[in-house]
């Protein structure tokens, strides 16, 4: 008699939020390739990619202009929640799929596809408006890293509730640290400020997934 064993949780499927997240990567590399090989028979189909990063890259010229006037179109405010999902290559985008896949799985089977969606885009958006306001007018914030750094955060919050030793609170915090002096250290080789929006992407999104864990306002009455 075989006995049946139920999928290896790696072969179990993607929440909705983790769909959400990487389609958009994935499909826009689907089209950045085709019209860089000329699959696509359309006028200037070889510069989309730069052209999608164009239209949303944050620049912080852009929102000292927008700050200053007070015209917050709604093209330019799309821009702090679009600009993690268009990328420099097929490498970043590669990189930031896997990451996204692993580090949401297992955040969305805790906090909920709804909390974690709307985390990691608050803390992607906080991480923009950071660096716009530090950075100097010519800089240019595009690619996923703060969307890394977000899931990396609420990974590390819900890791952190469910340490059961200090052992296990330290090794809980390991991923969060390593990325960040990973960031730190490849900032000061690179130069310029996008450290700083994928840094309070984490922070953000940790302190997001500390409030935002499902029971919390019961534990609170509690209190």
């Amino acid at each position: 008699m075989s006995i049946s064993q139920p999928p290896a949780p790696l072969l179990a499927p993607l929440p909705w939020a983790v769909w959400l997240l990487a389609l958009p990567i994935i499909g826009g590399e689907l089209a950045f390739w085709a019209g860089a090989q000329g699959l696509v028979a359309w006028p200037e189909a070889s510069l989309w990619r730069v052209q999608a990063q164009e239209r949303v890259a944050v620049s912080p010229a852009l929102q000292g202009w927008m700050w200053e006037t007070g015209q917050m179109q709604a093209r330019n405010l799309a821009r702090y929640l679009l600009y993690g999902f268009v990328q420099t290559g097929p490498a970043q985008a590669a990189l930031v799929v896997v990451i996204i896949a692993a580090l949401g799985k297992h955040c969305a089977a805790r906090l909920g596809n709804a909390r974690l969606l709307g985390m990691v885009l608050a803390a992607q958006a906080g991480g923009a408006v950071l660096f716009g306001w530090m950075a100097e007018g010519v800089a240019l914030l595009i690619g996923g890293a703060a969307l890394i750094f977000a899931l990396a955060g609420c990974f590390a919050a819900i890791a952190w509730h469910e340490a059961e030793s200090r052992r296990a609170l330290w090794i809980a915090l390991a991923l969060p640290l390593m990325l960040i002096l990973v960031r730190l250290g490849l900032s000061v080789v690179t130069g310029g400020m996008v450290w700083l929006a994928d840094i309070c992407a984490c922070l953000i999104a940790l302190a997001l997934a500390h409030l935002a864990r499902p029971g919390l306002l019961i534990r609170l009455r509690r209190r």
